[in-house]
Parts: structure tokens; C-alpha cells; sequence
């Protein structure tokens, strides 16, 4: 462990100067490297302070796939203290936006041994659980000194990055065996990790909690939507979610080259917010004229490309789409949530690189519920084949949303695996109930 810190500490050094001068580098810097709020420190040092599960999501999409779970544990035990830290300054944001009434919402320290150490001084958590795979070998070392049990919930390992872990398995190894629990996605997970670490690993196939938070919007809901977008439900509206650098330039191009575009919609939904007046300009660059969410803008004639900019919101737009791009599969990222438009029954198509989502990719092709295209011309024409034929699009669409269904269930898993691993405060309502049923 002295080797591995002082490798972070050299790293610090050499890096941080650069770090300094990007924009997202810099979000929550005081407390990554060990600064806490005053008003933190008040609250966990009383003596009557509650000690708290702490939930770590890094960014926007591992806070997605905890929330559903985060919202059931609040809802059963409104007395247990929750405290969910992120590392990017979206995931931040969307954390204190949607969970602040009932958790303490902070930016996880650097794998610093001064940082982690305040960090875990002053918090005391019942539990650490991890979304997801952020493996930090010098926090996982704190935790075990101190017998602060360590979890993971959704826990994936895509082929990928299992060949760079199994490289490594003798240094990853010994600190995925340090988590009293480790709970994956999917069968093929569990394996994974079990090769990386052994047999022994303590592993639950769970199932992945974001589908269990895939649940459609109101009928009410979606037509105060169409009405802000100045849609009607005769429009067709591609829907392109999650995009990065130069797919937004294939969806426009792609876009353009449909043969019939006269009451066919396009939203595009970049993924990261520090790109949003990239993606403006690349709008107008195609000869769109881009409409803002941010403004407010609606829909109000053709050559109107609608730009949502804004964390958050992205879910409840599948209900418009007649047709879904799910990005960060035609650029070389390894793909985002392409089951989420399956929530509404539309259709999805989505680029090769689909490496971080395989398994769930192939049980989709399996079930002829998704389309892969190469390149922005196979884009194009099949979003024209879609686009045409409203029965194909209902059969993929069906397929998508019935193995949606088949593979909720994850959340009831992930408490039950929680409550095997610590008490949960319960409020006295509760405690008065549990007591009736006993008798």
C-alpha cells in the first residue's frame, strides 16, 4: 500500500497543475482533497448523529443506476442517514438535485491517504457501497482498517476491461477481496470477477438496478411534454440520447439525407453539459437552427433541431420519440443506457462500439430488439426503414420493453443483500409495526 500511494502521490504532483486548468478537473476540488464543510462535521460529530450507508456514484449515469435503489431506502427506513458522493461536477448536480431532501450529496476524495482518512474520520459509515466498478485500493485499505464493511451494487466488468483487470489480478485481486459483498449485473460479471479474484469472491448476481428505475412517465405527463415541444402525437420525433464528439455531426448528416423529413423531429441530447454550445454551433454548422430547452424554446417550423441541454431529463423525452439513437456507441466510448428507450416501447438503433454494455446488447440481438449501424449512411437508411414501416417499429419496440420487463426485479435483491450486511435505522412508526407483526 506505501507503494501504491506514494505512485498517487507522485501522480498528484506531476498532474495536478494540468488538472487545475480544466474546468471539470477543478468541480469539488477542497473536498477531494480533504477539506469538509464545516456543517458536515457538525452534523456526524453529534452525539446523537445517525451513522450513515455512504453511496458512491461518480458521475451522472452510476447515479442513475442508484437511484432507484436510493429512493426504496429512503422510503422503507427514513431514519438511516445516507450520504452519496460523486466524483464529476454532473453527477454532483444531478445528485443534489434529486436527492438532497434525504441525503448528504458530497465529491469523493482523491485515493489520497490524508483525503479518504478526514473523509472517513468524520463520516463513520455503517457501510460503503460502490455503484458500479470504481475500485480505489487505498480507500478499500481505509475501510478495512477501520471494519467499515464495503459493498458493490451493479457491479459490471465489460470483456474489456476484464482483460486489463486480469493482467492485473494480483494487485485487483486482494482489493476486490477486501468487499464483504459484490453484487454484478449479470452471470457473465460474476465470472469476471471471480477470475480476477478468485473463487471464494462473495458474489450475487443482483441483475442491473437501472431497469427497475425504467418506469414510463403519466399519459398526463407526456401530452404537457408534447404540448412544450409544440409536438402532436402524429409527428414523427427521433430521439438521440447520451451523444459525443462527432456523433452529433452523424446524426445531423444522417438526418439530412431522409428522404421525408416534413413532420419528422429531431432531439438531440448531448452527454456531457460542457459540450451543449459545441452542439449548438454544429446545429447551425448543418444549416438547423437550434431550439434550447434551456430557453425554453419549442418547435415552431421546419429546419428546427431541438437541443436538450440539461441533466436529468433525457428518460422522460423517450416518451415523445418514435425512433431512439442511443450514443457513445458510433464514437469509440463502449455505449450508454440502450434500454432506457424500451421504458416507452420505441424502437432503438445504436453504433458498434458497444463493448461496455455487451451482455446486454447481445441479449438484445438475440431478441431482434436492436439495431446496429456502422456509420452515418447505415444510420440514415435505417432510420428511414423505421421511419417508413410502423410495424417493424412496434415489434422491435415490443421485444425491447418484454425483456425490460424480464429483467427488473434488481432493487428487491440489492436491499436484501444490504440488510444481510448492517442494521437499518428504522423510524419508531416502523419499530411499532415490526413489534405488532411479531406478535
Amino acid at each position: 500500500m506505501i507503494a501504491y500511494y506514494t505512485l498517487m502521490v507522485s501522480i498528484a504532483v506531476l498532474l495536478g497543475p494540468f488538472l487545475l486548468l480544466k474546468r471539470r478537473a477543478r468541480y469539488g476540488m477542497p473536498q477531494k482533497l480533504g477539506v469538509i464543510p464545516d456543517a458536515i462535521k457538525d452534523k456526524y460529530s453529534a452525539a446523537n448523529a445517525c451513522k450513515p450507508i455512504w453511496f458512491h456514484a461518480v458521475s451522472v449515469g452510476e447515479f442513475n443506476a442508484a437511484w432507484p435503489l436510493l429512493k426504496r431506502l429512503h422510503e422503507q427506513h427514513p431514519q438511516q442517514s445516507i450520504v452519496i458522493s460523486s466524483t464529476t461536477g454532473a453527477g454532483h448536480a444531478l445528485a443534489q438535485e434529486r436527492a438532497s431532501n434525504f441525503a448528504e450529496c458530497i465529491y469523493f476524495p482523491y485515493d489520497l491517504p490524508w483525503a479518504t482518512a478526514k473523509w472517513l474520520d468524520v463520516l463513520n459509515p455503517k457501510l460503503v457501497t460502490i455503484v458500479e466498478t470504481e475500485i480505489w485500493p487505498g480507500f478499500v485499505h481505509q475501510c478495512k482498517q477501520r471494519n467499515i464493511p464495503i459493498a458493490m451494487i451493479n457491479g459490471r466488468m465489460s470483456p474489456r476491461s476484464f482483460g486489463s483487470y486480469y493482467k492485473m489480478r494480483s494487485f485487483f485481486g486482494p482489493v476486490l477481496r477486501d468487499f464483504h459483498m459484490v453484487g454484478v449485473q449479470s452471470s457473465s460479471e460474476a465470472e469476471r470477477y471471480k477470475k480476477v479474484a478468485g473463487e471464494s469472491l462473495p458474489v450475487q448476481v443482483l441483475g442491473n438496478i437501472k431497469f427497475d428505475g425504467l418506469e414510463p412517465i403519466s399519459k398526463e405527463e407526456q401530452e404537457e411534454l408534447l404540448i412544450k415541444l409544440n409536438l402532436s402525437l402524429n409527428d414523427q420525433v427521433i430521439v438521440v440520447g447520451s451523444t459525443h464528439e462527432g456523433e452529433e455531426a452523424a446524426i445531423l448528416n444522417a438526418y439530412k439525407r431522409l428522404k421525408v423529413t416534413k413532420r419528422t423531429h429531431l432531439i438531440i441530447a448531448p452527454r456531457h453539459p460542457e459540450r451543449f454550445d459545441r452542439v449548438a454551433d454544429l446545429i447551425r454548422l448543418a444549416g438547423f437552427r437550434p431550439r434550447r430547452f434551456s430557453e425554453n424554446e419549442k418547435f415552431e417550423q421546419e429546419g428546427n433541431v431541438y437541443l436538450l441541454d440539461a441533466i436529468g431529463h433525457l428518460a422522460k423525452f423517450y416518451s415523445v420519440a418514435t425512433v431512439a439513437f442511443v450514443g457513445g456507441t458510433l464514437a469509440p466510448i463502449g455505449g450508454h443506457n440502450i434500454v432506457e428507450p424500451f421504458t416507452y416501447s420505441v424502437p432503438v438503433i445504436a453504433g458498434p462500439h458497444l463493448h461496455k454494455t455487451k451482455d446486454v446488447a447481445e441479449a438484445l440481438l438475440s431478441r431482434n430488439a436492436l439495431i446496429v449501424v456502422n456509420d452515418e449512411k447505415e444510420l440514415s437508411q435505417q432510420l428511414e426503414r423505421l421511419l417508413e414501416n410502423p410495424e417493424l417499429r412496434q415489434q422491435l419496440g415490443k421485444h425491447g420493453h418484454d425483456w425490460l420487463k424480464e429483467s427488473q426485479g434488481a432493487v428487491d435483491r440489492a436491499m436484501a443483500m444490504i440488510e444481510s450486511l448492517v442494521s437499518l435505522n428504522q423510524s419508531v412508526f416502523q419499530k411499532i409495526e415490526t413489534a405488532g407483526d411479531r406478535r
